[in-house]
């Protein structure tokens, strides 16, 4: 099986949009991720994979701690604007606070998953990352969802 021929069937997965924060030397990082899942209910926790070869990677591994921010329909530039590395900063002009961990917690962000970082696993070119649940919220509206390489609305009821 080619590479290819994965990503091609990776793109006809549907799933939501979260922007990963972090604070490290008092600084608010963050990084646009799909690949997230709840993983326990008891205790609470979650999982987020990262490619060990991107700028973030090592963030979380540094910080120790991570938010991940569900983002809403309409959040699509802000998901975007954390994907793509630039000279200005990503949080500019974003409203968050923090919760427990310090990490940013996006105020308009449909959900969010305040963790302490628990455990790392190596898989292929990812690192898994677990986090302990310490603190979430969760708000009204439509999730921004990914298909095919693009943006999508997954807020829509079937009867």
């Amino acid at each position: 099986m080619s590479a290819e021929a994965f990503k091609t069937a990776m793109r006809r997965v549907p799933t939501g949009v979260a922007v990963v924060t972090t604070n490290l030397d008092g600084r608010p990082k963050g990084f646009t991720a799909n690949a997230f899942a709840s993983v326990s209910t008891d205790p609470p926790a979650i999982l987020i994979c990262v490619n060990r070869s991107s700028r973030t990677h090592p963030l979380i591994s540094q910080a120790g701690r991570f938010c991940v921010n569900i983002l809403r329909l309409e959040q699509s530039e802000l998901a975007a604007r954390f994907a793509t590395p630039g000279d200005g900063d990503p949080f500019a002009d974003v409203a968050f606070h923090s919760a427990v961990t310090g990490s940013p917690v996006f105020e308009e962000a449909l959900a969010f998953f305040d963790c302490d970082l628990t455990e790392e696993h190596s898989a292929g070119t990812h690192t898994i990352f677990l986090g302990g649940v310490v603190a979430c919220g969760a708000r009204d509206g439509s999730p921004l969802g990914y298909f095919n390489a693009g943006y999508r609305d997954f807020g829509c009821r079937i009867p």
